[in-house]
């Protein structure tokens, strides 16, 4: 299992229906098995996520925020991490909650 805890990543990687982009800083913090994170930047003006560890390189989480358009967007995600030169990569699956669309996008410590 990784150490999110005080990590920061950006988008370097995203579907075309996600709203995540590289102006979005994610802030991860990390107790045990339980994950959480702020994000912010680009098209989300303030989102939250908050979920957990399902294997030694896999989190499941739950995501919420609202766009600069003050749209309200939640969906859910599993992420795969692997370390690359010294830093996180997460590959990540997610699907919006309201639409049903799928996605994949990637994100990279920072």
């Amino acid at each position: 299992m990784f150490n999110l805890n005080n990590k920061i990543f950006t988008a370097v990687q995203n579907s075309k229906n996600g709203e995540v982009s590289s102006e979005t800083k994610f802030y991860y913090y990390q107790q045990d098995k339980m994950i959480w994170a702020e994000y912010y930047g680009g098209e989300i003006a303030k989102g939250f996520l908050i979920g957990k560890w399902i294997s030694e390189n896999k989190i499941s989480f739950t995501y919420q925020h609202l766009n600069t358009r003050l749209e309200n967007r939640l969906g859910k995600c599993i992420t795969e991490f692997r370390s690359d030169n010294d830093k996180l990569l997460g590959q990540e699956s997610w699907q919006w909650l309201d639409t049903l669309e799928t996605g994949q996008s990637q994100i990279r410590e920072i």
